[in-house]
């Protein structure tokens, strides 16, 4: 059994608070785009196994994989022997999700396997105990998302522009990003309501394109400015980084011109995607 295991970037990210347990509060806008790993599920072996391409990528019990596999069989009392396939082709530490949209597919490889949806509220619970954004990743396509992330609503997919990833080899945690954006003494204005509103009427959006924690992230990966700055100047709509960072993206309508700056930005990694 096999799945595709698609990124997402995030087309706005409003920080609005926090809540009792200290947990910083989104308003976000998720979208699932078309780079993605593959993940194998094969039954065999010892309990759960897993193999990687990357050398440096965990195959234990630190490898959400790993972790989703074990969650499942657990939440739902079943055995069985299974063995885990990844092949890589996100970049770890981006902010583009890929560790949550592996143990997404895991979930959604168990599910067939055993004949349940991905509705089930015992899945969802399995998947929003691995980290708040798995539940968007078999949910997929475009979402607004709120509380820490886990709070889901569809909406209509996004079309019309090409995706221009770009990152260097810089990176920075997330918890080190919140850390200083929390030092930061101003905040940017709220934009996911505005980006909504466009949506609906069908009007520009580009505008509206915006990450809270780009500033902070860019006090530690002094690149994301730089890679932003670039994709402009190569003809982007609109340029932002992506969760907590180091991946920034471009909006494109033209895909001639994201095609020709993919080609042209100077960077260490770079993909043209679109929307799914």
């Amino acid at each position: 059994m096999k799945a595709n295991a698609y990124a997402k970037i995030n087309l706005t990210l409003d920080i609005t608070g926090r809540d009792e347990r200290g947990y910083h509060l989104l308003s976000s806008l998720f979208a699932e785009i078309s780079l993605a790993d593959t993940v194998t599920l094969e039954e065999g072996g010892n309990g759960i196994s897993l193999s990687c391409n990357l050398p440096y990528v965990p195959v234990d019990e630190r490898n959400l994989c790993y972790k989703a596999a074990q969650s499942f069989l657990r939440e739902f009392s079943l055995s069985g022997d299974f063995h885990i396939d990844l092949i890589k082709r996100i970049p770890v530490c981006a902010g583009l999700g890929g560790g949550s949209s592996d143990a997404a597919a895991v979930l959604r490889l168990l599910c067939d396997r055993f004949g349940l949806s991905t509705e089930d509220e015992r899945v969802l619970r399995v998947a929003a105990s691995i980290g708040a954004d798995v539940p968007f990743f078999l949910k997929g396509g475009l979402c607004l998302a709120e509380g820490i992330g886990e709070r889901l609503s569809s909406l209509p997919k996004l079309d019309g522009y090409t995706v221009v990833l770009a990152k260097t080899a810089e990176r920075a945690s997330t918890p080190d990003v919140y850390r200083a954006y929390d030092g930061l003494p101003q905040k940017k204005a709220f934009t996911t309501l505005s980006f909504l509103e466009a949506l609906r009427k069908g009007e520009d959006v580009t505008p509206y394109v915006s990450n809270h924690l780009t500033d902070a992230a860019s006090l530690l990966c002094p690149s994301v400015p730089l890679l932003k700055k670039q994709l402009l100047d190569l003809g982007a709509d609109a340029a932002e980084m992506s969760g907590s960072g180091s991946t920034v993206f471009g909006l494109f309508r033209d895909a001639e011109k994201a095609k020709t700056a993919a080609k042209n930005i100077n960077t260490q990694f770079c993909e043209v995607c679109h929307f799914m």
